[in-house]
């Protein structure tokens, strides 16, 4: 097994026998879910990969949806000199992460097993994401900035510590969250996400 895989591994060995012996817990009905944790995305090699923050307000209904909102921060964790625009009045370079991101989206999931102290879900995110990358062909690198869709649809594992107080481990495959170049429509995402968040449920 890859290197990689073993904290996941880990954490999934840790939380099979939990589910097993859980006392399955009161059917819910409506309640809502306030959750923000942090986590890494993998992007498509090394010069891409870097780390973020995110942040959710879901309403759960009776039959197991919970839709909502989400917010996301990310950046990559290489940086690089540039200006800060290409209209920039200061000829002073300045270092700036590579690419970042910061997203706000309509999220849309469903729980199983609910009753259960561990619940896995399924999830399905569309929303609008505003970049800033580097473009590193002119004559001096600039900082550029522009707003695009974005897309991502994931799963993760529920755990319910005591009282409303739980843990959420969460993976998401993201698309379109960085423009790769300024005034035009290609994109690349942050690719295979892990976010690991406290989360409240009342």
């Amino acid at each position: 097994m890859p290197a990689r895989w073993m904290p996941l591994a880990l954490f999934l060995s840790l939380l099979l026998p939990v589910a097993a012996s859980a006392e399955p817990w009161p059917s819910p009905g409506w309640g809502l879910l306030l959750s923000g944790g942090g986590g890494l995305f993998a992007g498509k090699n090394a010069n891409t990969r870097g780390h973020l923050l995110s942040a959710h307000l879901l309403v759960a209904t009776p039959v197991g949806l919970e839709f909502g909102l989400a917010l996301q921060w990310g950046r990559r964790f290489r940086t690089t000199w540039a200006l800060d625009s290409a209209l920039s009045e200061q000829a002073e370079l300045r270092e700036h992460p590579w690419g970042e991101f910061r997203g706000i989206a309509g999220e849309a999931r469903y729980r199983f097993f609910r009753d259960r102290r561990v619940s896995p879900w399924v999830a399905l995110r569309v929303g609008r994401s505003t970049s800033s990358k580097i473009r590193t062909d002119a004559f001096a690198p600039y900082r550029y900035t522009n707003s695009h869709l974005a897309l991502a649809a994931g799963g993760g594992l529920e755990v319910r510590i005591h009282g409303p107080l739980g843990l959420t481990l969460a993976g998401y495959f993201q698309s379109c969250d960085i423009n790769t170049r300024p005034h035009d429509n290609i994109c690349t995402g942050a690719g295979p996400t892990v976010v690991l968040s406290p989360h409240l449920r009342f």
